[in-house]
């Protein structure tokens, strides 16, 4: 490879970073504007090779030492600045439970292990991205992870004089990642589960393991590697490189603008745009259209891009914490202010450093560096173990007295926390009541356990322990695990249940209907698309299945909308000076409640098959919708399920109801 700069390959940078700040930006056209960086990954793949390949020829060797210090260089003044500044303004406006998060991310962020960090972080009950912001450095440390093990493997292989062997191999790893992203693809796997049942655990969540660990992702990395050794021997012909940039521009314009975010990824959907960037790495430089990427502009906001990179996501996730969506007014300002401060970035840190005089010459500069370093490795350590430092918070208007653990507020307090997903809850042996559904299912369990089994010694068992419909006949039609199985195996499981009671129990069953719908379909049957007459249908085919058992059906909660625990220990600031805590103790009620609790009413009125309750009886009145209980307690633990305060209440509010069908099941 030659050494000369390929000013296309800034150009394709531009496109990258332009691509993931769109689709960051909720710009709906960019649906797959993710892809950026996977495109980055390539880039990366072929130029790191690029540099390694030239001194490999040049010297037989690597001084790798060397060649980490100019990766630091580089990358860490940039990075340590936008490190510092995000910090800084999230112990300024974010809650306890954020902040918490945010220093553990920024210690693994700095360890370049933020990808594992986020990856083990990543369950259903886990935060929005949009409050994370430093969750965009997961592909830092992919990156960094890349160049640990790549040059060393390199430096073996010549130095074993196998550097015939390069290219194959670099085919055979692509090879083997492609296979793991289909072998891991569900999140399953028998060898896993029968040796390793700890690892077989943690990649349960397949779309996620997918998408935050560098296994998955070397083919990327060596899709542009392999481009090294074929970039110097370029077809002579011009139109011909014009078709294969127009092809590969192509490529990456397709998985922009018709991906979604949905998809299971990377799988062989990345090969679309990381053959494309390979394809423009290759033909782009001599090619007639080359201007496209090549002109002054592309190529300055390629030069830019690491800058951009870096403040995109801390601005739009502050933008977010602060104002909520962002509108189109929002995207433009968001754009403009994340333009700004990477030019200054770029200009006065990522220029600067850069120069040898920083390092080489003035050794201050490097200990400021390493302090830089420590004491943001010591901040985020110490917030992450101090419960994301309390002491910056307002004092609570509501009732926080029995809360201790502000860190994980949601898991702790969630109203099925502590609970079975599947099986008798404490001592029972014998069914009275049997509680179906997902997790808003499951946050009944505290109500029902308090009120009925401790309070009426009823055996209670669960069965709510998968995101599906708990419904004959029913599966989810989301990429990541296999859905038929889990939905079927999981019904029977609950049908199991009430089928050994000695008296037909009292089945329960609750979801996040609307939630649920978006996402289901039915098994052998190919619907991309459930109606509420589908969910009708299979609680009535529930109801047969479980003969003389009466079945109560609970419906939508109006839900907070927002993190309340996070709204009312937020620190104020002169940022928050107009920010109103006592408004979110209601919510306003909306102007109908939702079309599948009225639905389901009708259904339960009409057939008599089943009882049905809705939460918007007892939990709004007067246009308006409570968010605390009787003692100010937290009635959900996030935005919409209930906690173990709010399960209480309902179920409190709800035991006429429920004592008369426990009472009918003595009557069948």
């Amino acid at each position: 490879m030659t050494k000369k700069y390929l000013p296309h390959v800034d150009g394709l940078r531009a496109i990258a970073v332009l691509s993931v700040i769109l689709f960051h930006l909720n710009v709906s056209a960019f649906s797959g504007g993710y892809v950026g960086v996977d495109v980055f990954f390539v880039i990366s793949g072929f130029l790191i090779t690029g540099i390694l390949k030239s001194e490999l020829e040049q010297t037989r060797s690597v001084n790798l030492a060397q060649f980490y210090r100019r990766r630091i260089k580089r990358l860490a003044p940039a990075f340590l600045a936008m490190a510092l500044a995000t910090f800084l303004f999230s112990m300024l406006v974010f809650s306890p439970t954020h902040f918490q998060r945010i220093g553990g991310a920024l210690v693994a962020s700095l360890a370049s292990v933020s990808n594992f960090f986020f990856w083990l972080e990543a369950d259903y009950f886990d935060t929005s991205a949009k409050l994370k912001p430093f969750l965009h450095t997961w592909s830092l440390s992919i990156e960094e992870q890349f160049y640990l093990l790549w040059p060393a493997t390199l430096l073996v292989l010549y130095k074993l004089r196998l550097r015939t062997l390069v290219l194959p191999l670099l085919f055979i790893g692509s090879l083997a990642s492609l296979a793991l992203n289909f072998i891991l693809a569900d999140g399953q796997s028998d060898f896993l589960s029968n040796h390793f049942k700890v690892l077989a655990d943690l990649v349960v969540d397949g779309k996620s393991t997918l998408f935050f660990l560098l296994p998955f992702r070397i083919f990327e990395f060596s899709i542009g590697a392999s481009i090294v050794w074929l970039i110097d021997k370029r077809m002579p012909w011009r139109l011909l490189n014009d078709l294969l940039t127009w092809t590969g521009l192509g490529l990456i314009a397709y998985a922009v603008f018709k991906f979604d975010e949905g998809m299971l990824f990377p799988y062989w959907f990345a090969l679309v745009p990381c053959i494309g960037t390979a394809l423009v790495i290759y033909a782009g430089a001599d090619s007639y259209s080359r201007v496209l990427i090549s002109n002054p502009v592309a190529v300055g906001v390629g030069l830019i891009s690491y800058s951009l990179y870096l403040v995109h996501w801390p601005i739009i996730v502050f933008w977010y914490y602060l104002g909520g969506e962002l509108d189109i007014a929002d995207q433009i300002a968001a754009s403009l202010l994340t333009f700004i401060l990477a030019y200054v970035l770029y200009r006065f840190v990522e220029q600067r450093f850069r120069q040898p005089k920083y390092f080489r010459f003035k050794p201050a500069w490097r200990t400021t560096a390493l302090m830089a370093f420590l004491a943001l490795f010591a901040s985020g350590v110490h917030s992450y173990s101090a419960e994301g430092w309390t002491w910056r918070a307002e004092e609570p208007i509501v009732n926080l007295a029995e809360v201790s653990d502000a860190g994980s507020f949601h898991k702790a307090y969630y109203g099925g926390a502590g609970y079975p997903y599947y099986g008798p809850v404490g001592a029972s042996t014998d069914p009275d009541i049997v509680l179906m559904g997902d997790s808003h299912g499951r946050h009944y369990a505290e109500g029902i356990s308090t009120v009925f089994s401790k309070g009426k010694g009823l055996g209670l068992y669960m069965a709510s322990g998968s995101s599906c419909f708990h419904l004959p006949g029913f599966t989810r039609i989301t990429e990541g695990n296999d859905w038929n199985k889990i939905c079927t195996d999981r019904l029977e499981e609950a049908l199991g249940y009430i089928n050994k009671a000695s008296t037909p129990p009292l089945v329960v069953v609750s979801h996040s209907w609307r939630f649920q719908m978006s996402v289901a379909g039915l098994i052998n049957k190919g619907e991309s698309k459930i109606g509420i007459s589908s969910i009708i249908k299979g609680i009535l085919e529930l109801k047969e299945l479980i003969g003389d058992s009466p079945l109560v059906v609970i419906g939508e909660v109006p839900g907070a909308g927002v993190n309340l625990y996070d709204i009312f220990t937020r620190p104020m600031p002169l940022v928050f000076n107009d920010f109103d805590r006592e408004s979110y103790l209601f919510n306003t009620l909306p102007d109908h409640r939702p079309r599948i609790n009225n639905a389901l009413k009708e259904a339960a009125e009409s057939t008599g098959a089943y009882v049905f309750v809705d939460p918007f009886d007892y939990l709004c009145s007067n246009n308006k919708c409570r968010n605390t209980d009787d003692q100010k307690r937290l009635i959900y633990s996030d935005t919409a399920h209930l906690s173990k305060f709010g399960s209480l209440y309902l179920i409190e509010a709800m035991q006429s109801e429920i004592e008369k069908a426990l009472e009918g099941r003595l009557n069948e």
